[in-house]
């Protein structure tokens, strides 16, 4: 008996190794580094499309702000305003209702019930600069100054165009900015502000 156990486990030591000697049906993928590719100097610049091909690159918004988390520094991109006049747009009643019902809620001293209303309406019209406002302010008024700012910046984002609104806007930053002690940064708000 030991002899035939002995016998089958060379067999299958044979067949194995024999499996591993011989070109199977895969190859094994080899990565080709025969050429180097060379890196563009400056990642950072864009270069223009192709016309010819039929791609147009369309910006999402002129304006760029970049803030850092601990830097109380701003730094704005010049932008040049995409219409002279404001732009009326018109809201979707559940909006309309939500933000009448987070004025109640903030008039009755419920901040946190505002705060609920706003978030829901800012998922259900996330293009709406009114929602950013309302929201901003709900979390200036609960203290909650870098959310609030955060909010009202996304709103500054999403209101080009909107020069009542960008208004607004800015010197809600302007307030934010100066009830959490940044007098500086409320100065350069409040110009940005004048602007429009």
């Amino acid at each position: 008996m030991k002899m035939n156990t002995t016998k089958f486990v060379a067999a299958g030591l044979l067949l194995t190794l024999a499996g591993c000697s011989t070109s199977g049906l895969y190859k094994t993928p080899i990565e080709d580094r025969s050429t180097v590719a060379i890196p563009d100097e400056n990642p950072s610049v864009v270069t223009a499309a192709d016309p010819s091909i039929g791609v147009s690159v369309t910006p999402v918004a002129p304006i760029q702000i970049v803030r850092s988390q601990r830097d109380e520094s701003i730094e704005i991109a010049p932008s040049v305003p995409v219409a002279p006049t404001s732009v009326e747009v018109q809201q979707n009643p559940a909006i309309v209702a939500l933000l009448s019902s987070a004025k109640q809620q903030t008039n009755g001293g419920d901040l946190r019930a505002a705060q609920t209303s706003l978030q829901r309406a800012q998922r259900i019209a996330p293009k709406d600069p009114e929602v950013y406002y309302s929201l901003a302010d709900t979390h200036r008024r609960l203290g909650e100054f870098l959310q609030a700012e955060q909010v009202a910046l996304k709103g500054v984002a999403i209101a080009q165009g909107q020069n009542s609104q960008l208004r607004r806007l800015w010197t809600l930053i302007a307030s934010i900015r100066n009830d959490s002690g940044d007098v500086e940064g409320a100065d350069k708000a409040a110009a940005i502000a004048k602007r429009y």
